[in-house]
């Protein structure tokens, strides 16, 4: 119990550090912007439907909306439901929040798991070239949730290896199958 509790302080205290000296009006614009991207997958759905529209990119562009629509569901439907955590603005008193205050429990973060879902299909298909700008922007998108007052810190770092680990298992599991239809 005194690590969750030493989590649960690190929690909150980043949380209060961020809104009092990471925040301002320029700032504070771009982080509620960053975290739209991860709304509904934009950020993903997007690029994953122009590569279905042509055959030579059409398996990756499925194994993409595989991969993030198997993480969202698994983590946004079992494991948030799971965990049962309240969001940050519902224990911190004072904390001001960027965005609409989402309504489903807080851990792990499925902006963080879809993100990092969606990065380690790109990387896994397209290697470094696009797989280092993916996960650039996957944790661009995961951070700004803390910085937004959404998410605590750890809902953000175990979202990013659920999303990861549900997409492995995902992409391993899809392939198998795919060999096995042959």
């Amino acid at each position: 119990m005194k690590i969750i509790d030493s989590i649960k302080s690190f929690d909150k205290d980043t949380l209060r550090f961020v809104q009092k000296n990471l925040r301002g009006e320029n700032v504070s614009a771009v982080l509620s912007s960053v975290t739209r991207l991860g709304d509904l997958g934009v950020a993903w759905l997007i690029p994953a439907g122009i590569m279905l529209t042509d055959k030579k990119y059409r398996r990756r562009g499925t194994e993409l909306l595989v991969c993030f629509g198997v993480c969202v569901a698994l983590n946004n439907l079992v494991l948030k439901n799971f965990a049962d955590r309240t969001r940050p603005f519902e224990a911190i008193s004072n904390l001001d929040v960027l965005v609409k205050k989402p309504r489903d429990y807080s851990f792990p973060s499925g902006h963080a798991a879809g993100a990092f879902a969606a990065a380690y299909a790109i990387a896994r298909g397209y290697g470094k070239r696009l797989g280092i700008p993916a996960y650039a922007l996957a944790s661009a998108i995961s951070l700004t949730r803390v910085g937004v007052g959404v998410h605590y810190p750890s809902d953000v770092a175990i979202g990013a290896g659920a999303g990861t680990l549900i997409s492995a298992a995902t992409l391993k599991g899809f392939r198998a199958l795919k060999r096995r239809s042959r």
